[in-house]
């Protein structure tokens, strides 16, 4: 097996590389194997009082899950509103300066950029 894959990782370089079927290998299963079905029947087994842990347990896990997504929602949505007063503010300021201000403003700040560059 190593062999081979050896000769498959480095093809000459005038031809291409064919397309091969993986060797499949089969092994039998041990006596002591217990299919997963029968951990269900156990968890039947238990007592109302382990089931009720069981569920508070999971109910506190939900809760802090649902408590972190809540806390990452709010914060993107706060910054998405910043970013909207931001940008309504600015557009505000824009149409409600007059014309020939806005005009003197646009030509020095491209007269600064201009310097920079």
């Amino acid at each position: 097996m190593g062999a081979k894959e050896v000769e498959d990782a480095a093809p000459p370089a005038g031809k291409t590389r064919q397309k091969t079927s993986k060797e499949v290998y089969f092994s039998v299963l041990p006596d002591k194997y217990e299919p997963l079905i029968e951990e269900v029947e156990e968890e039947r087994e238990e007592t109302p009082e382990e089931k009720k842990k069981r569920k508070e347990e999971k109910k506190r896990k939900k809760k802090k899950k649902y408590k972190k997504y809540r806390k990452n929602v709010r914060k993107a949505l706060c910054f998405s509103w910043r970013c909207l007063m931001a940008g309504l503010q600015n557009m505000a300021s824009t149409y409600s300066t007059p014309l020939s201000a806005m005009a003197t403003v646009v030509t020095e700040t491209q007269r600064a950029s201009g310097s920079k560059a």
